[in-house]
């Protein structure tokens, strides 16, 4: 059970002034919608374990423990307190606006009622909070609001507030317009541009990005935003604006894991310490297979994987765990391995931390870095002597500028790898960080042309002073607001989860709406990014005209007689193409002596043969030198040979490619008699002949049956009837019987006659 668990009440106005908007702009019930998905996906997504409930006031119905005919109207409590699932996700999709007044107090009255009935006698919970969002728009009755604000404070509820503005829009609106306005980076482009700016960027609902429109605050609101500032302020909570919020939760975090140290035993020579090691740096990889809740719409329902494996013959019994044994192909026998001889065959370890020997660090180049993960290698609190050993070798590598080389098994059942510890001293804290790295099979050296050796490549002095101007416009150190780094790596969330996690809650809302959301890293960065290319315009521009690019031809390359000897008669050169017509002409660099020799061997492909059959079939198929009829004829004699000449099982899977090649080219082609024949002949041989009854029964196993008409509509062969000519025994009535059915006027031989 977790004990570190938040009950959080949403409490939403849906009231007069909520759903008003100016044209060209989201209202405020729209944007507190996207906030409110937000809010749940994040919740799903980190698996938390905090509780959420729905309120909503200003409903024509009401619906919550506290309302008598009189007091607290029209408050209804849409979903009650529980862990965030979809049906939370779908019930706010499904809030509209109200037409019936509500109190503001009377709603956070309800939430914290809701809040102790819902968590008293439960453990776990160490905060409960209330997220009002309103535009302070509803009248509302504060007489008892000291005993409320008591009763708040007595039970620890905290209060924060989302809203339109708070009484600063108009001072907010004012200073981004003076920063624009003096901003060196907007160009008359961008200004230009309504399409980018920043009041149409969409949210991740397909709406505008909210920005309030200059109005006076009425009295109303004016008097309800000192209320709810008072609430906030004697509950040590937060007030947001729908702008703070969409910035704060346009991320998906991933769920928060505490760090958990992996211990082991670090041996030099005669020397053994207590270590343990914790995930410094690793690669943020989406964990959403394993949130299952994420995929059922009920969270009670268990989601489990059922595997079977049933016998390929006609009984199609279940095969037991128990009775299976793994088996490895010799040639065309498989060999049974049991267990305890795989056990006995797999490599053996123990788990080790042992330091091999010591290098100088400038020879782990960057380059050599394996892996996802970075670790950070400390010596075990809880022995301090030899915490000291620890100290002492840190400080000795750090000294003489050396690394470690390390041999790490994480366990028994894990395979050894290499790797290297390098020392790290900052003020009190002494530590290593180990890398992996590569064995000698793992690397893989490439050679590359030495630009600087070819004159032409060498860059101009003007060519070189662009490159720096580039580099300094696009330097992202101050290029933030307060002269601040942009896109710090800390800040900066993966696009790829971003974007995952937006598409599986669109996909779970609207499953037949197509995915088209924008990414919500560019949508958070969208001025900052505009402004940095709008610098660097000209810097580019400029690149552009200094390194041209252009078409190159290329000589030929001389490879005939005629160009290194001179002119040949014309009876030489007909003679000699009417030789080579089959054969591509190669005349460029481009055309390597492995296409030439493959053209070739296309050009003198005259008929199939049995060691490549299928691909001479498919090439002589687009020669179209011969007829379709005549080359199937070829690929029926080659099949047949394979079944009648083979010793054992020798030749039988060759038998198979072949007839699956031939099935789907009939298909394709809309010939399916002849594969049809084809299928018949070889079951009636089948009859006939005691020792291919093996191979028929390899046609059975892998399904290969008649084509019929649900495959191609020149068949009239029905799926029942296929599927009937598998299971039959291969007795001469049956394939006399299919053999009818199969009929067809025409001229086509008979193969029947290949016997």
């Amino acid at each position: 059970m977790a004990y570190n668990k938040e009950a959080l009440a949403l409490v939403i106005d849906i009231g007069i002034g909520m759903s008003d908007a100016a044209p060209g702009f989201d209202s405020p019930l729209q944007i507190t919608s996207d906030v409110l998905q937000m809010i749940v996906q994040r919740k799903m997504f980190q698996e938390s374990k905090d509780e959420l409930a729905l309120i909503l006031y200003g409903t024509d119905e009401t619906n919550n423990d506290l309302a008598d005919e009189n007091n607290y109207q029209n408050i209804n409590i849409a979903f009650s307190l529980s862990p965030a699932n979809w049906h939370l996700f779908e019930e706010i999709q499904k809030i509209k606006p109200g037409n019936s007044p509500a109190d503001l107090v009377d709603a956070i009255v309800v939430a914290a009622d809701h809040l102790r009935r819902e968590t008293e006698g439960k453990r776990g919970f160490v905060a409960k909070r209330i997220l009002l969002f309103t535009n302070a728009a509803t009248p509302f009755n504060d007489h008892s609001l000291k005993i409320i604000l008591d009763s708040l404070r007595l039970q620890d509820i905290i209060v924060d507030a989302i809203g339109p503005s708070w009484g600063q829009q108009d001072e907010e609106d004012q200073n981004e317009e003076n920063n624009r306005s003096d901003s060196p980076m907007q160009t008359n482009e961008h200004d230009d541009n309504n399409e980018n700016s920043a009041s149409n960027d969409p949210t991740t609902n397909g709406h505008h990005r909210y920005r309030s429109p200059k109005k006076p605050l009425t009295q109303q609101q004016q008097t309800g935003i000192r209320i709810i500032n008072h609430i906030v302020n004697t509950t040590e909570g937060t007030l947001f604006t729908f702008r703070e919020a969409l910035t704060i939760l346009s991320v998906h975090q991933s769920k928060v894991v505490k760090p958990t140290a992996t211990k082991y035993i670090m041996q030099l020579a005669d020397l053994k310490l207590h270590i343990c090691t914790y995930i410094q740096i690793k690669d943020n990889k989406p964990g959403i297979f394993r949130l299952k809740k994420v995929y059922a719409r009920d969270p009670t329902t268990e989601i489990k994987i059922d595997r079977g494996r049933f016998t390929k013959d006609e009984q199609d019994q279940e095969i037991e765990k128990e009775e299976l044994t793994d088996g490895f192909r010799y040639g065309t026998t498989f060999v049974p391995i049991n267990k305890e001889a795989l056990d006995d065959m797999k490599y053996q370890s123990e788990k080790c931390f042992s330091i091999i020997g010591f290098s100088d660090a400038n020879m782990m180049r960057r380059s050599l870095y394996l892996g996802d993960t970075v670790y950070e290698v400390i010596a075990e609190p809880s022995y301090e002597e030899e915490g000291q050993a620890f100290a002492g070798l840190v400080q000795a590598m750090y000294d003489t500028n050396t690394v470690a080389i390390v041999r790490r098994c994480f366990s028994e059942r894990s395979s050894p790898e290499l790797g290297f510890l390098r020392p790290h001293i900052a003020h009190d804290h002494i530590c290593m960080y180990y890398f992996k790295l590569p064995f000698a099979e793992d690397v893989r050296e490439f050679d590359f042309d030495n630009l600087d050796a070819i004159k032409r490549s060498q860059p101009n002095d003007e060519q070189l002073k662009t490159i720096d101007n580039l580099i300094t416009t696009m330097d992202l150190t101050h290029a933030d607001q307060g002269d601040e780094e942009a896109f710090r790596p800390e800040l900066i969330f993966n696009p790829y989860i971003q974007r995952m996690f937006q598409s599986i809650a669109r996909r779970a809302v609207t499953p037949e709406e197509s995915l088209s959301l924008s990414n919500t890293i560019m949508e958070m960065n969208e001025t900052l990014v505009q402004s940095i290319a709008s610098k660097s315009k000209r810097t580019l521009d400029t690149i552009h005209e200094q390194f041209t690019l252009r078409d190159t031809e290329r000589r030929q390359k001389i490879t005939t007689g005629d160009q290194l000897f001179g002119n040949v008669d014309n009876a030489t050169k007909k003679m000699r193409l009417e030789e080579n017509e089959n054969i591509e002409q190669l005349t460029t660099d481009s055309t390597s002596f492995e296409a030439q020799l493959t053209a070739k061997k296309k050009a003198a492909i005259r008929t199939i043969g049995t060691i490549t059959p299928n691909e001479d079939f498919k090439i002589l198929i687009e020669q179209g030198s011969s007829s379709f009829t005549d080359l199937c004829q070829q690929m029926s004699t080659i099949i047949l040979e394979f079944i009648n000449n083979s010793r054992g099982e020798a030749l039988f899977d060759k038998a198979l490619q072949c007839i699956q090649y031939l099935r789907e080219i009939c298909i394709k082609k809309l010939e399916p008699k002849i594969f049809n024949d084809l299928q018949i002949l070889i079951k009636k041989q089948a009859a006939n002949i005691d020792g291919r009854k093996d191979f028929w029964k390899k046609i059975v196993d892998e399904k290969i049956s008649l084509i019929t008409s649900d495959e191609c509509i020149e068949s009239n062969i029905l799926s029942i009837e296929a599927k009937k000519f598998l299971e039959e025994n291969t007795s001469t009535e049956v394939v006399n019987n299919a053999l009818i059915t199969n009929e067809d006027d025409g001229d086509e031989e008979d193969l029947f006659d290949l016997m």
